[in-house]
């Protein structure tokens, strides 16, 4: 199984009086992550499931992706991606999911906690930059420590 972790893209700040649930991609947000989805086609030839936190920025992130990508299924929307997720709540997600190409959209600090666990139990300090993608290849189920890091890519790498 080929997984795809993906931060989501610059966000607004958070309104007077709003939710942080609310917050969406910020104009400039939009067009760099839509960059760097054309950018990840030759990185990333195809994704079959997407599954996003159900917080607005990270489901605007998922479609752009989505949409890119000329997937016909929708987003998944489930609440283990929410900002306070656990690894092992994630691992039990991503084993639901059909296909072998799987991407999740969420939030840090919890994402670079996930690559960190997902790779190893050292405890590895991940920079993982907003509208940033990692790699994590299992050869079979995912498991605690039992994934490859074959790339974590920032926006910037594609122009964005």
């Amino acid at each position: 199984m080929n997984l795809y972790l993906v931060r989501h893209g610059a966000a607004e700040d958070k309104k007077p009086g709003g939710r942080d649930f609310d917050r969406e991609l910020t104009e400039e947000g939009k067009k760099k992550m839509l960059t760097a989805a054309k950018g990840w086609k030759s990185v990333i030839p195809e994704l079959d499931t997407l599954v996003s936190s159900p917080l607005a920025r990270a489901l605007q992130t998922a479609e752009i992706v989505r949409k890119e990508y000329g997937l016909k299924d929708e987003v998944i929307q489930d609440n283990r991606l929410s900002p306070g997720s656990r690894t092992e709540d994630i691992i039990s997600l991503i084993n639901e999911m059909p296909g072998d190409d799987v991407a999740i959209f969420g939030h840090e600090p919890d994402f670079s906690t996930h690559v960190s666990r997902l790779i190893s139990n050292s405890g590895a300090e991940i920079d993982f930059k907003k509208g940033a993608v990692a790699k994590i290849v299992f050869h079979g189920r995912a498991r605690l420590s039992a994934g490859t890091l074959e790339f974590l890519i920032p926006v910037k790498a594609f122009g964005a």
